[in-house]
């Protein structure tokens, strides 16, 4: 008995050794702001950008510095409020509230709407049209190629209405991107944006200068001045200026279209459509 008794001592000793010493918490405040209305919950985005404030009947979006951004009407029963997503795989947030009450729970899918300087970007349709689409794109983006036939059936149905920009978008490790971004400017300065972003999509796999060339030549350019612009450094300044705004929009993968200012998520004909007579009815309204 004795036997045992030491060996659970000698058990419980080495327990205590291996505890880690009892820590003290050094803590700073960084952040502290006045929240509009009595706050019952409240969450932060996935990338730390934002914090979700619920209040009774609303959702206060703040910036983490506590600037209210907007807010989103719910049903004055919700009393929790969560949100999850991925930022890394460009996994929108969701926001996800609940009811004590009712037992009720709602998935909240959202977007900012946020504005986009297209000065200078090459563009179809009309110049003032009520509805702005906005694409950012990328030479070796397969699914980029593919929305061609998608702008055209919509410049058909919308010939007085929308105007489409082209933003610069090439992502990492598409290194042939961004030379056939430039070339694609050397052929805007010379009215050729269009049919050299065609010719560009239709030799994915050759985005190489003697093809840069080769295209250039058979739209007709003046290949002194193509050559001269295709590596003038303002145009790498023009991708660089493109993708800080695409970022500053949110923009992480290709292609990213905006509405408006209201971030695209069905690519389709129809879906596109949806949105624009949304804008059209939101422009009628105004007058």
């Amino acid at each position: 008995m004795k036997i045992k008794t030491f060996v659970l001592l000698t058990f419980i000793g080495a327990m205590g050794l291996s505890l880690p010493a009892q820590a003290k918490v050094d803590s700073t405040v960084t952040n502290t702001f006045k929240a509009a209305g009595t706050p019952l919950d409240m969450a932060s985005s996935v990338n730390g950008k934002y914090v979700y404030v619920l209040n009774k009947g609303s959702i206060n979006i703040y910036t983490n510095d506590g600037k209210l951004e907007d807010s989103i009407t719910v049903d004055p029963s919700f009393n929790r409020i969560a949100v999850s997503g991925l930022d890394l795989a460009n996994l929108e947030d969701k926001i996800f509230v609940s009811s004590d009450s009712t037992g009720s729970i709602q998935e909240i899918s959202y977007s900012f709407i946020v504005s986009i300087d297209t000065t200078d970007a090459p563009f179809l349709g009309m110049p003032n049209a009520p509805v702005s689409i906005v694409i950012f794109s990328d030479f070796q983006c397969p699914y980029c190629s593919k929305l061609g036939p998608t702008f055209e059936e919509l410049l058909v149905k919308n010939p007085e209405t929308i105007k489409i920009s082209y933003k610069h978008f090439p992502i990492r490790g598409h290194e042939a991107a961004v030379p056939a971004a430039g070339a694609a400017i050397a052929a805007q300065k010379q009215g050729k944006f269009w049919e050299f972003h065609d010719q560009l999509f239709l030799n994915m796999k050759e985005l190489k200068p003697e093809k840069f060339i080769e295209i250039a030549t058979s739209l007709g350019l003046n290949m002194e001045q193509f050559k001269k612009d295709m590596t003038d450094p303002q145009n790498m300044a023009r991708v660089g200026k493109d993708q800080q705004d695409g970022a500053k929009a949110g923009v992480k993968g290709t292609p990213s279209i905006f509405i408006n200012g209201r971030n695209v998520k069905d690519r389709s004909v129809p879906g596109m459509q949806k949105m624009i007579d949304e804008e059209l009815a939101k422009a009628r309204g105004k007058k």
